[in-house]
């Protein structure tokens, strides 16, 4: 995959992972700067789960063994596990009915976002609230998982966790050069320009570059990295409908919702060209046709649910208001 990066004369290069054998083009320069973040590694308990869950042969037994030696772990999975998310009638209280009851793939996709957002820095830049990056990065995973699985041929489980993560380099950028971001933030709504084309016209790269290579050393696969690093993209997909649905389409339409801090949905008539595109492509299958309306209220449920399991307070507008705001401008 090859990009050209402009602005300040950073050398770019192909960077290599023997593990996965891929490769991302990274700048250098942004290489560099976050192998000095602490983010680089992942708690001991996380990466294990993660390694066991790679081999289908392991199961809840195995899984059980580094959760329960991670009492903090342990605890949020149990409280995930009895959490209106599921509904389970009876209380779970034991790791190993937790994972025999719920998809391991879950469970994974759980233990690494609940690691990954617990060592994200907030740095104190200008209008940044961490509290508002965690509302929009679960309200767009939820997003990316309800409408996947309208779809044939993409995960739900698994495009959650790449929607949850698309802008997960933002507070470490935000700590590690915190006047660009200070002036970044300020002017987000008064340019109505995107983050990503702001930090490429200073920088040469995005906040898209910088998390696909933390996904990369995660050990996330070059498929995750790839969607990361190209979420920002204006390009979309053909409207053609014999061309299929991609994860990385779900992807884009989840990163022009609004934002948490958003009074006004900026970008509302993109967001529903592209709506129209995918639809579309599922009327075309037969299937019953959803529409904002419908996809937002099931977002909405669910979202409130996972705010609840990670003790993060709503934002003030939820999907469905943004959407009956944007019709009532008409």
């Amino acid at each position: 995959m090859e990009r050209l990066f402009k602005g300040e004369a950073y050398r770019s290069y192909r960077h290599r992972y023997k593990q996965f054998k891929m490769s991302i083009v990274v700048p250098d320069c942004l290489v560099q700067e976050l192998r000095g973040c602490k983010l680089l590694a992942l708690p001991q308990s996380a990466a294990k789960v993660l390694e066991l869950a790679k081999n289908p042969e392991n199961g809840p037994p195995e899984l059980a063994i580094p959760i329960s030696a991670d009492p903090g772990l342990m605890a949020q999975i149990l409280k995930f596990a009895n959490s209106s998310f599921f509904g389970f009638r009876h209380k779970i209280t034991a790791v190993q009915m937790a994972l025999s009851l719920i998809c391991m793939r879950t469970i994974k996709n759980f233990v690494l976002w609940n690691a990954v957002f617990a060592m994200l820095p907030n740095p104190k830049v200008g209008p940044f609230v961490l509290r508002m990056v965690l509302q929009d990065a679960l309200r767009r995973g939820v997003f990316c998982k309800v409408y996947a699985s309208y779809f044939q041929g993409i995960e739900p489980e698994e495009i959650f966790v790449v929607g949850l993560f698309q802008d997960i380099a933002v507070p470490i950028l935000a700590q590690n050069r915190p006047i660009e971001y200070e002036k970044f933030l300020n002017n987000l709504v008064t340019s109505r320009q995107r983050l990503s084309k702001l930090e490429n016209a200073s920088f040469g790269w995005s906040h898209a570059d910088a998390g696909a290579f933390l996904v990369q050393e995660w050990g996330l696969g070059e498929d995750f990295a790839q969607l990361i690093q190209e979420h920002v993209s204006d390009d979309f997909i053909d409207s053609g409908v014999g061309n299929p649905v991609t994860s990385a389409a779900i992807l884009k339409l989840s990163s022009i919702l609004p934002s948490a801090c958003d009074a006004d949905w900026l970008e509302a008539d993109k967001f529903m060209e592209w709506f129209q595109k995918l639809a579309g492509k599922l009327n075309a299958t037969g299937k019953k046709l959803p529409n904002p309306a419908e996809i937002f209220v099931t977002c909405d449920a669910q979202f409130e649910d996972m705010l609840l399991v990670t003790k993060t307070t709503p934002p003030q507008l939820s999907l469905t208001n943004h959407l009956q705001k944007y019709n009532e401008s008409f």
